[in-house]
C-alpha cells in the first residue's frame, strides 16, 4: 500500500469516528480482528467493538482535529494531532496515535493522549 492510502484508511477513523462520530464508515475500514488502546488499556477488542464505541454520548464533546502530522514506514502510522473540545471551551489534547494499516483496513490503533490543563490567573 501506498502512504496516501495507509493515510486515508486511518483518516477514516480519526475524521468520520472521532468528530462525526459515524460509526458505519469507521466499520467499513477496520479489520475484523482489529484492536486498540488508549494510554495501554485495551478499549477495542474487534472492529464492531471499536465501531460501536463511537456511538457513546462522550464523543459529542469534540468538534474537530487541527495540526496533524503524519509519519508512516511500511503499514505502520503515526498521527500527532491536537483534538479539540467544545469549540474552544477547553484546551485541546495532544494526541499521538499509531496505526497498522494492511490490505486497506485498519487491524492496530494505539493511542496516548495528554490533556492540558487550563492556564490559571497569577
Amino acid at each position: 500500500m501506498s502512504r496516501d492510502e495507509i493515510i486515508r484508511a486511518a483518516e477514516v477513523y480519526l475524521y468520520d469516528g472521532l468528530v462525526r462520530q459515524n460509526a458505519e464508515a469507521v466499520r467499513a475500514v477496520l479489520a475484523p480482528g482489529c484492536w486498540r488502546t488508549e494510554q495501554g488499556r485495551n478499549t477495542g477488542r474487534s472492529g464492531d467493538e471499536i465501531a460501536d464505541g463511537f456511538k457513546n454520548a462522550v464523543f459529542d464533546v469534540i468538534t474537530g482535529i487541527h495540526q496533524v502530522r503524519w509519519f508512516v514506514e511500511g503499514e505502520q502510522a503515526i498521527a500527532f494531532y491536537e483534538l479539540e473540545l467544545r469549540d474552544g471551551e477547553l484546551p485541546p489534547v495532544l494526541i499521538a496515535e499509531r496505526f497498522r494499516v494492511a490490505d486497506g483496513r485498519v487491524h492496530e490503533i494505539e493511542a496516548i493522549f495528554y490533556a492540558q490543563q487550563e492556564a490559571q490567573a497569577p
